[in-house]
């Protein structure tokens, strides 16, 4: 059941990581379990186009409070450029805090 995937197709990527995490855990044949999950990858979402977030969804929420928090009224760019995103798209993680905030207090 060896399957071989070329770099940094996330095949690749997703055995190479499964081969990690059954090492971590002692399993006996990391790569046959790696090589089975991604057959099993494969047989469930084969076909599909999916989009893997850069962070999980707890990652992305804790970041936006901390953006919040850290919000002073002058430091918008500086946010965003910390943390990796437009003006624009900070303005909106502040904006929707604040719709949040005044529908709560309403």
């Amino acid at each position: 059941m060896k399957t071989s995937y070329f770099g940094d197709e996330p095949l690749a990527v997703i055995e190479e990581e499964a081969v990690a995490v059954a090492r971590c855990f002692g399993i006996a044949v990391p790569e046959a379990a790696a090589a089975s999950l991604v057959e099993r990858i494969l047989h469930r979402l084969g076909g599909m186009h999916i989009y893997v977030p850069r962070k999980t969804a707890r990652e992305r929420e804790k970041m936006h409070k901390e953006i919040v928090r850290r919000f002073n009224g002058r430091n918008l760019a500086d946010l965003a450029k910390e943390y990796g995103m437009t003006a624009r798209h900070a303005r909106r993680i502040i904006s929707e805090a604040v719709a949040r905030i005044e529908d709560g207090a309403s």
